[in-house]
């Protein structure tokens, strides 16, 4: 694959539009929130999941992942996450109540665990397919992180949910081979509160926290922006000129290349 894959978008799920998920090369995807229902039988191709923190947005196809790989795969699904992130998923989910321990349960006819967890490290690089991924901390939960995504030399910023969070400003100063700034705007710029409480982003935050970067030659990309809102953060964005170069609202469906056919 030369591109990421959107299987979900959303800041909530609706009937129409999943939870945060992307596909990033052939065996591995970035968040389980839309994993099931867009890949349907090629579900089945996934053998990494890279989190980025441990919301049910995020992680909740990964129970059912596990459901159906139990007595399909071969080895084990891998999942990746800051320690805090699968702590979390240890105590709360794959816990014999809410769920079957899928980490201790044997694939059926072999000898590998349904469910493999694989603790990762910030800054530390880590080599999956043609792509390379590096989980960087954010202001989020504990134990989130979003992701620079990497390949052939060609460098895609992914923030997932955060709030103020200077470590992605420096990373795109640093790095000017990244080309593009996915990051998260969740709620319409009157709940300021809203978002400081839960951790996210506005409009205006956003425009706040663009002024700590000092390059402008980066398309910006927005996502997981609660349905509710979605017209009025359209409306912001477009009136606050925050889609730099040909950015946009991000949707279901939609794939970003690593190299994009039009240099900034």
């Amino acid at each position: 694959m030369d591109y990421i894959e959107f299987l979900g978008t959303g800041g909530t799920r609706t009937p129409t539009q999943g939870t945060t998920c992307l596909r990033v090369s052939k065996h591995c995807v970035i968040d389980a929130g839309n994993l099931i229902n867009t890949l349907k039988n090629d579900v089945f191709a996934i053998e990494h999941v890279f989190l980025t923190h441990s919301h049910l947005d995020h992680i909740i196809d990964i129970p059912f992942l596990a459901d159906l790989f139990v007595t399909q795969k071969k080895g084990p699904l891998k999942i990746y996450g800051l320690k805090a992130t699968l702590d979390d998923l240890r105590r709360f989910i794959f816990n014999d109540r809410i769920w079957p321990n899928f980490e201790q349960i044997t694939l059926i006819g072999h000898t590998d665990k349904t469910l493999e967890f694989i603790e990762i490290e910030p800054e530390t690089i880590y080599f999956i397919d043609d792509i390379t991924l590096m989980p960087f901390k954010t202001d989020h939960t504990d134990g989130s992180c979003g992701y620079l995504i990497e390949q052939k030399g060609k460098g895609i910023l992914f923030t997932a949910d955060t709030y103020r969070c200077n470590r992605i400003w420096e990373l795109l100063d640093q790095n000017p081979h990244i080309h593009s700034l996915i990051i998260e705007v969740s709620y319409p710029s009157a709940f300021d509160k809203l978002a400081r409480d839960s951790k996210h982003l506005t409009s205006a935050l956003l425009a706040e926290e663009l002024q700590k970067c000092r390059r402008n030659n980066f398309r910006l990309y927005t996502m997981h922006v609660k349905a509710l809102f979605f017209s009025t953060i359209i409306d912001e964005l477009t009136s606050m000129k925050l889609l730099k170069n040909g950015g946009k609202v991000l949707t279901d469906g939609d794939r970003l290349e690593f190299a994009p056919p039009n240099a900034l």
